[in-house]
């Protein structure tokens, strides 16, 4: 699978104008993570970067300029996560890798609590919905393929309804990121046996054992838990 290099455009960058632009940004989702996209105030997010609102305008003239920006960081983190679909090891491995890769990201309180926002106010507002839902739609899509083209091999049966499966396989992994969030006690690690199981539980037996595909996937070096 293949994907164009438009998620890189607003990937981190090192000249004086893209590490303020990172600044701001950061700025905003801690914002919007404390208050929500509707309270929060373009005041609010100069606060938070330490700049005056003629600064920030330079950058991002509207809350909702901001907000698709946001949008934008996320479909480049979804991206990456999606390229290990495309790796080595069975579509069970992948997309076990996948999943771990995401709940690593969002191991962050901070980004937890803007993932509900997005999901709360994705409902109630447009200008919100329409840039992460084209994220959703473009993810789904690349996991469909994934699982489709492991059909197509012959890797798991044909019966197997891709959309529900990949449906199935997010809301667990969303449920887990939930639950760090909410529980600050929760053990993310010792609950990927668990994760193995509803790959296969949903997909069917793998060729390889829990053992092996932990051992390649904690190779990888998205998959690593941040010290």
């Amino acid at each position: 699978m293949q994907r164009d290099n438009a998620a890189q455009a607003d990937g981190e960058g090192t000249t004086p104008h893209e590490i303020r632009r990172a600044h701001i940004l950061q700025a905003a989702r801690a914002c919007f993570s404390r208050g929500g996209f509707h309270s929060t105030s373009m005041q609010a997010v100069c606060v938070e970067a330490r700049m005056s609102p003629g600064a920030l305008y330079r950058y991002f003239p509207s809350k909702d300029a901001l907000i698709e920006a946001i949008a934008i960081e996320e479909r480049r983190k979804g991206l990456a996560i999606s390229d290990l679909l495309g790796g080595g090891g069975s579509i069970h491995q992948r997309l076990l890798a996948s999943g771990i890769a995401y709940i690593n990201s969002m191991r962050d309180r901070g980004e937890v609590l803007l993932m509900l926002e997005v999901f709360a106010e994705s409902i109630r507002s447009s200008a919100v919905h329409l840039p992460f839902a084209a994220c959703e739609e473009e993810s789904m899509a690349l996991f469909c393929a994934a699982v489709v083209e492991a059909q197509q091999r012959g890797e798991i049966a044909a019966d197997i309804d891709a959309i529900r499966a990949v449906q199935t396989l997010r809301a667990f992994a969303d449920g887990i990121v939930l639950r760090v969030g909410v529980d600050p006690t929760f053990e993310v690690d010792s609950c990927t046996p668990m994760l193995w199981r509803v790959v296969t539980a949903v997909l069917g037996e793998a060729p390889e054992t829990m053992d092996v595909a932990l051992e390649n996937i904690r190779a990888l070096p998205i998959c690593r838990r941040e010290p």
